[in-house]
């Protein structure tokens, strides 16, 4: 049977639910934004939603609800076909998901983030999350660092930013049909390098001390592609999805052998 709530009828998912109270629902997140000239606006979503689909299919006891593929992405804004939501609408749209499947009977969430920039957001949503919900295990996880070792151990660029090696490789893996690899390319302006060595890089000067929040893509890159597209394949790609894959299988048994701890009050 499907790990796609979508694809499930009620009955079916009743039905699985009954069978095993705890089953674990993982609720991709995504985002509708520029990748440069060469990857599609959903490329977030689609990764992500790939991920998951994948996790859940190698244990049982894991479905998926269906991908929310819209995100935060105001830094995005000034390339065409971006798509952001404000933080406070992705708080409550996140939180009326999982109060439905809630109050069907669910205590078992993942939230995973395909999409850097929702991740704040999203921490804040599965904090109001657990508050209402106490006597449910509601985890979140951020896709990027499922496999940050993973993608370094195959990267030529030394860059893993946006639109770039990894984020290349990993979508020609997954949808080579959607990625123009002829329009890939490399583009690290001197803006985007400063700002990347400084605030984002291992051993920045600032890393870790203080964030001054995402800057305006268009000021970093005129192109979108901030590190270097050109070096991307699919033999890459498929190590890095598969890296990701190993993290995740081992987050959601994790997620499922959670005890439930409740005030002793």
């Amino acid at each position: 049977m499907s790990v796609r709530l979508e694809e499930l009828t009620w009955e079916e998912a009743a039905g699985r639910l009954a069978a095993d109270p705890d089953l674990v629902i993982m609720l991709p997140v995504g985002s509708t934004e520029q990748h440069g000239p060469h990857l599609p606006l959903g490329t977030d979503s689609i990764n992500v939603d790939h991920l998951c689909a994948e996790a859940a299919g190698r244990l049982d006891g894991v479905l998926m609800a269906p991908c929310v593929s819209y995100g935060i992405a105001h830094n995005h804004i000034d390339f065409q076909g971006t798509v952001t939501l404000e933080p406070e609408t992705l708080i409550q749209l996140t939180l009326d998901i999982l109060r439905s499947l809630y109050s069907h009977g669910f205590r078992r969430f993942l939230i995973v983030n395909g999409h850097g920039g929702n991740n704040d957001t999203l921490d804040v949503a599965a904090i109001k999350a657990r508050k209402e919900m106490g006597d449910a295990v509601i985890g979140h996880c951020y896709s990027g660092a499922l496999a940050r070792t993973g993608a370094a151990a195959v990267s030529e660029s030394g860059i893993q930013y946006h639109a770039d090696e990894a984020e290349t490789s990993k979508t020609l893996a997954v949808r080579p049909d959607l990625v123009r690899l002829d329009k890939a390319k490399r583009d690290v302006s001197p803006a985007f390098d400063a700002y990347y060595h400084r605030y984002y890089a291992p051993g920045g000067d600032m890393t870790g001390l203080v964030s001054y929040g995402l800057p305006p893509t268009i000021c970093l890159s005129q192109s979108g592609v901030m590190g270097d597209a050109g070096v991307a394949n699919a033999e890459k790609g498929a190590h890095i999805v598969e890296s990701y894959l190993e993290t995740l299988v081992t987050i959601l048994r994790d997620v499922r052998d959670m005890p439930v701890l409740k005030p002793l009050r």
